[in-house]
């Protein structure tokens, strides 16, 4: 979720818990592109399977006619901001109809559909979306390789 839509959800827990209560937050740390990519375009393509499997459900239960040979997994990750996106890319131009909405969609060659956003955290951004709640960082415990950290939040 966005960075807006996080300060505000996890200011609004904060209207459910007493000052001094804590709250563990789990999140997904910023690393660099050559480990994160990876995960995104693993080499057996479950990422991408997945991906494609929505277009297979469309075709199934909206009556669509996306031909996913036409369709390509793409992730990317920008590295400085911390966010992961996957995409299926047109590889040609297309038309697809969904009969359940009857309406015809057009995408170019290279056109793409955001499938997904993984947003990874560093102190930096947590605090920032922290400091517009009642909550401040008491404690945060990582792997060993600090992929993924565990933060103890307190109630102001």
């Amino acid at each position: 979720m966005p960075d807006e839509i996080a300060t505000d959800f996890i200011a609004k827990l904060s209207d459910n818990l007493q000052k001094g209560d804590k709250l563990i937050l789990g999140v997904d740390l910023i690393k660099s592109a050559s480990i994160v990519l990876p995960a995104y375009s693993d080499s057996k393509g479950i990422t991408a399977d997945f991906n494609l499997n929505l277009l297979h459900r469309l075709n199934r239960e909206l009556e669509a006619n996306f031909d996913l040979e036409f369709f390509e997994h793409q992730p990317e990750y920008k590295e400085s901001e911390g966010i992961a996106k996957s995409y299926l890319v047109s590889t040609k131009a297309q038309q697809v109809y969904i009969a359940q909405l009857d309406k015809t969609f057009f995408f170019n060659e290279g056109e793409k559909i955001l499938m997904e956003i993984s947003r990874k955290y560093n102190d930096t951004i947590l605090n920032s979306i922290l400091s517009k709640t009642d909550f401040e960082i008491k404690d945060r415990i990582t792997d060993s390789k600090a992929y993924f950290a565990n933060y103890i939040l307190e109630r102001k």
